[in-house]
């Protein structure tokens, strides 16, 4: 028996094909899913995400402050996310259709607060993040990581501008004290310019007095001209030093006066700087912490199980699908078929039978088995029915047009749609092969769909219609292969067991 079976096998070449096929279901399983999905942290720069940047540049204390401008040019040249710098109106529609995950908004007054820090009534910097969860709740979260990110550098910027404007307050203050140095120098000058001077002067007079007395004495003794002359040489020569000693003691006054006031003006002016400073518990806090971030989520997930069950929905159907497929036998007819729609809606009337017990029992597991909170329940369930009768309606068509092939083929099928269906991850962080496919795998439509329906509320129209064109083209194409099967003439035998029936 061993012998003949293997002998028999080796002559079928079709079954060979199908059991190497189905060993190969693991590998490929393994190759597709987790290629895939491979290094999606390490493809974050591909995740798109729209900046808006409102900030108006303001000048404080001889600085330009354009720090919104700053922060979009270093968001731009980053690898952590793929940012774009877009209107306000672009960015909404963006979030809405998919377009962007994340809409970091700089609002007008970011940098005015920042010149707010030093002052009596510091102001926060704040960021706003608008996210949408039930767009993608694994992207949700990565997104967010990074507007931390983003906080911890426009602080460190903040932080370093400050520092630097303290410095340079000091700075002045340095230099303020040192020119008042400086004029303390010129008062010590001018003082002994003016104490020389008033020397010069008593010594002046002296001299002046002393000429006098001689000229009197001369005068009245009668002594001639050279003794007259002397006294009038010292007399001049008095007279030179008491103005040499007037002028020197003015100049002292004068240096006296600018060292004064050059000190006075440079003290006010590093005053004026330091008093402007604001050293209370206040101001220490918004410097150690100057940006706050403002998050905004406008589809929001309530946990995790809400954020994956569109994944898991789609898959369970699939899975379901296939059970169905493998059980049901779609194809052998139990009276001769007429016609290909007649054979084909016979069988349907049991696919769909069971579409509808598949939809109406996980729609009720869903809403009061483990509470799932949705946006529209009608909407949930027509996607549960549609998806139910497009799974279905795709494996009977290829396990008809294809037979063991085709059986095969849907394992592939539900592979790839694992692997690429924007389920877990979008598609900028899958492979490029996976990235390709998404729009042409049917779990793509009903994914987003379910999306719509369970948390970002909104339309489902478009998916509905994909998923209905999948469904109306696989089952023109079943009623074509039947009627193939008719005309090829496979049902005359079942003429005579017909009328030997009848007859009895």
């Amino acid at each position: 028996m061993f012998k003949s079976e293997w002998q028999h096998l080796w002559h079928d070449h079709g079954m060979m094909i199908v059991l190497v096929a189905i060993a190969l279901i693991p590998a490929l399983y393994c190759w597709l899913y987790l290629s895939s999905m491979w290094n999606t942290y390490g493809k974050l720069a591909d995740i798109p995400v729209a900046l808006v940047n409102h900030d108006q540049r303001q000048r404080d204390h001889g600085y330009e402050l354009a720090i919104g401008r700053q922060l979009v040019k270093n968001l731009k040249q980053s690898d952590a996310l793929d940012y774009h710098e877009v209107s306000r109106q672009t960015a909404e529609r963006g979030l809405k259709t998919g377009r962007y995950y994340m809409i970091v908004t700089i609002p007008r007054d970011f940098s005015a607060h920042a010149t707010t820090l030093l002052s009596a009534h510091p102001q926060q910097l704040t960021i706003d993040y608008r996210i949408s969860s039930g767009r993608n709740f694994i992207v949700s979260k990565m997104t967010t990581g990074a507007a931390a990110k983003i906080e911890s550098k426009v602080a460190a910027q903040v932080t370093k501008l400050y520092t630097q404007q303290l410095l340079t307050i000091l700075a002045g203050v340095k230099h303020g004290l040192q020119t008042a140095s400086a004029g303390d120098t010129q008062l010590a000058k001018g003082a002994g310019q003016l104490q020389t001077g008033e020397q010069q002067t008593l010594v002046g007079e002296q001299q002046l007095s002393d000429g006098l007395s001689q000229l009197d004495n001369h005068a009245a003794a009668n002594l001639g001209m050279r003794p007259f002359s002397q006294g009038l040489g010292q007399l001049a020569s008095g007279a030179v030093k008491l103005q040499t000693g007037t002028q020197f003691g003015l100049q002292g006054a004068n240096r006296l006066q600018l060292g004064s006031q050059t000190a006075a003006a440079k003290l006010a002016a590093s005053g004026q700087r330091l008093n402007a400073v604001q050293t209370r518990t206040q101001n220490a806090t918004v410097i150690a912490n100057p940006v706050q971030t403002k998050l905004t989520d406008e589809a929001p997930v309530p946990n995790n199980g809400t954020g994956m069950a569109p994944f898991a929905i789609a898959i369970g159907l699939f899975v379901g699908g296939i059970a169905v497929g493998t059980m049901f036998d779609a194809v052998t007819p139990y009276r001769r078929p007429r016609s290909s729609v007649a054979w084909w809606s016979s069988k349907y009337s049991v696919v769909g039978l069971v579409s509808g017990l598949q939809a109406g029992l996980l729609y009720g597991v869903l809403r009061g088995g483990i509470g799932l909170k949705v946006q529209s329940n009608g909407d949930l369930f027509s996607l549960l029915l549609l998806g139910s009768l497009m799974f279905l309606t795709i494996i009977f068509g290829l396990q008809i047009w294809l037979g063991g092939f085709g059986t095969w083929l849907v394992t592939i099928i539900l592979v790839l749609q694992l692997s690429a269906s924007a389920g877990l991850y979008p598609v900028q962080l899958t492979s490029s092969f996976a990235s390709r496919l998404t729009p042409y795998l049917p779990m793509t439509y009903l994914i987003d769909g379910l999306r719509h329906a369970i948390s970002l509320g909104g339309g489902i129209g478009t998916d509905l219609i994909v998923m209905a064109s999948i469904l109306v083209v696989v089952n023109l194409l079943i009623i074509f292969k039947f009627y193939l099967k008719i005309h090829q003439r496979q049902f005359d035998d079942w003429e005579v067991v017909e009328d030997a029936e009848s007859d009895k």
